[in-house]
């Protein structure tokens, strides 16, 4: 027990789906360690390409000059 039913305050056992009382489905608990997986993964691929380096332009030498007749 420890757990109250939120739409009437009815008692609810820790594995309950359903309040006995008024029948209200009980919400699931969210697991947090594949949020906190995903969120990491989500900050080090952001933080990856923030740190990229921009490539430098490659020098571009001039085409020699031809001679025209």
């Amino acid at each position: 027990m420890g757990l109250e039913c939120k739409a009437c305050g009815a008692p609810l056992a820790n594995q309950a789906t359903t309040c006995p009382a008024c029948g209200a489905e009980v919400p699931k608990k969210t697991k947090l360690l594949p949020l906190a997986a995903f969120m990491l993964i989500v900050i080090l691929v952001i933080q990856a390409y923030m740190n990229k380096p921009d490539p430098e332009p490659e020098a571009v030498e001039p085409a020699p000059a031809t001679e025209t007749q």
